[in-house]
């Protein structure tokens, strides 16, 4: 199957990369990192540009992510009976993801992305509930970078030997690795927006609130 999704990249480019994704995304047993993965070494070896391949990975897998969350929205409470959707809703994940949109709310999709055996179950649910489509796309493009940026560029600057390690299984320590590299990011952002506000405060005239 690697085999195959190599060929398709290599003779369709950006455009195989976005509908490989989205077929991941909707339950098509491929892997998300060796499809993005791949669509690196393919720029590396090919002379495609690579922003354009960051670009289509991360398109991808926003629309395939997106349409778990319209899996889940249009089936509803449903979801959770269905023949092959309630597998992966099983009662444990169930219940922990219920903790964490109580407790995280929309901040949930960020981190199940992360988290092994989450995504797929985190979304449907997202949806099923009933989360705002705005607030899960929101939370959903700022993790989504983390994958379409950081392992387009594994494969493009290292190649074989990074599809050979996530065949491997340090598939959760890349994608750990992205996760790090994403909350460094909103920290910073976070820490620069708390600054803006209070230089605002100090700046505002007397009187005004």
């Amino acid at each position: 199957m690697e085999e195959q999704v190599a060929l398709w990249i290599a003779g369709f480019s950006y455009p195989a990369v976005f509908l490989l994704l989205l077929l991941c995304g909707v339950g098509v047993p491929l892997s998300e990192e060796l499809i993005i993965i791949t669509g690196g070494l393919v720029v590396a070896r090919s002379g495609a540009n690579l922003p354009v391949m960051v670009l289509a990975a991360y398109v991808g897998v926003l629309a395939g992510d997106s349409a778990l969350y319209r899996i889940g929205r249009s089936l509803g409470p449903r979801v959770f009976s269905h023949p092959k959707l309630s597998k992966m809703l099983t009662p444990a994940r169930i219940e922990l993801l219920q903790k964490m949109f109580a407790r995280r709310g929309a901040m949930s999709v960020f981190l199940a992305r992360f988290l092994p055996g989450l995504r797929a179950p985190a979304f449907l649910l997202a949806g099923a509930t009933g989360l705002p489509y705005r607030r899960f796309f929101l939370a959903d493009a700022l993790a989504a970078w983390a994958p379409a940026l950081g392992m387009t560029w594994l494969g493009f600057r290292f190649g074989p030997q990074v599809l050979a390690d996530v065949q491997g299984g340090l598939r959760w320590l890349l994608l750990a690795a992205g996760m790090v590299a994403v909350g460094v990011l909103a920290v910073r952002w976070g820490r620069r927006r708390a600054a803006l506000r209070t230089t605002r405060v100090v700046q505002a005239p007397e009187g005004e609130p």
